[in-house]
């Protein structure tokens, strides 16, 4: 649904792209952060060390922000993308929320996922940007 609303793959103009991976990178920081809260309370709870796990999570939460914050700096979305961002996390922090709850294997697979969607639409943009006339 999501690549229907923004036109992907036949975004054409700087903007378009912009938008999307801004949207992309307001929702990626997500799962790092719920997952990293999830192990700090369940290392709190058995009052055991999480060897590392929580850090790493975090920080992944941490470098999903540093690529909105860069990309920011070329486009400073509007009220109605913001507010559209505000729901979209609301609605997709409470779901992940909910199925890391149930399975944290599933949610990390679904991580991946994600990831490997943004490998596949950094690179598009990067054949956009390297076609002349586009």
């Amino acid at each position: 649904a999501f690549d229907k609303t923004t036109g992907y793959p036949n975004l054409k103009s700087e903007r378009d792209w912009l938008h999307r991976i801004l949207f992309l990178e307001t929702v990626a920081g997500v799962p790092g952060f719920v997952a990293g809260m999830f192990r700090h309370l369940r290392s709190l709870r058995r009052l055991q060390r999480d060897q590392g796990w929580i850090h790493t999570l975090l920080e992944e939460a941490e470098n999903e922000r540093m690529h909105l914050l860069t990309f920011m700096h070329l486009k400073q979305p509007g009220i109605l993308f913001r507010i559209a961002v505000l729901l979209t996390q609301g609605v997709f922090a409470n779901g992940f929320i909910l199925a890391y709850l149930l399975s944290p294997q599933l949610c990390h697979r679904f991580v991946g996922y994600l990831e490997e969607e943004a490998v596949r639409t950094y690179t598009h943009c990067l054949q956009v940007i390297d076609t002349p006339g586009s």
